[in-house]
């Protein structure tokens, strides 16, 4: 049961070591305001689920072709599943940041849109540790990655900047930052996890304006809602 969305697996997935996520309409942010910076759930919002998977399938395959390996197989957009191939996942997240904003501002004491420029931070996965900032030494003196899982990651962050900034782009919008996850397979090999969705970034309108996720969602994806609406 996670924040965002359940894990699901049945004796079908698990012998072709693949897993499903369902994806809910919990969303990150504090005292009823949705905030992808934020670190526990703050409020529901409607649809949120169906945009996340949609989302996700229409990214995934992208950053696929931009060289980036990921977990993603398939999506089943009329049960809200995502199919994925099974992880270990890695204790560490990664940030990228094209403008100062939230807590890098509070933290550096710089002003709110400062360029950063394609920025890159490490942080450790830990809830009760409030997900501190690491850098590749700890990482690696801790055994939390590995040098080369470290470099792989921080190159694959790198580029999946470029390609995000390029793609949202084309709609009208402006990335400020955002945050995935990684994991390792059996093989050893790292590949791209979690998802794809309004919940990982930042990023403001055509009116700079930050960006509503749904719309985000019915912007990008427009074919399905005009097809189903609001229906799965």
């Amino acid at each position: 049961m996670g924040k965002t969305k359940d894990f699901i697996t049945n004796s079908e997935l698990d012998g072709k070591g693949l897993c499903a996520f369902r994806f809910k309409d919990d969303a990150c942010g504090e005292n009823g305001t949705f905030d992808p910076g934020a670190n526990q759930i703050g409020l529901k919002i409607d649809g949120m689920g169906r945009a996340s998977l949609l989302l996700s399938q229409h990214f995934f395959p992208i950053l696929e072709q931009g060289g980036i390996p990921t977990h993603f197989r398939g999506a089943d957009v009329a049960n809200g599943t995502m199919t994925c191939c099974c992880l270990n996942m890695l204790p560490v997240e990664f940030i990228w940041r094209d403008k100062a904003w939230g807590s890098f501002c509070k933290i550096y004491g710089v002003e709110q849109g400062y360029v950063l420029g394609g920025l890159v931070e490490a942080t450790l996965k830990s809830d009760p540790l409030g997900d501190p900032r690491i850098n590749k030494e700890a990482c690696v003196l801790l055994g939390k990655l590995s040098d080369d899982q470290y470099h792989r990651c921080d190159t694959y962050i790198r580029k999946i900047g470029e390609i995000f900034k390029r793609e949202l782009g084309k709609y009208g919008y402006t990335l400020i930052d955002f945050k995935v996850e990684f994991g390792v397979n059996n093989e050893g090999n790292v590949l791209l996890a979690d998802e794809i969705s309004g919940g990982i970034w930042r990023l403001l309108d055509s009116q700079g304006k930050p960006a509503d996720p749904i719309e985000c969602a019915k912007k990008i994806c427009g074919e399905f809602y005009a097809v189903n609406g609001s229906k799965w």
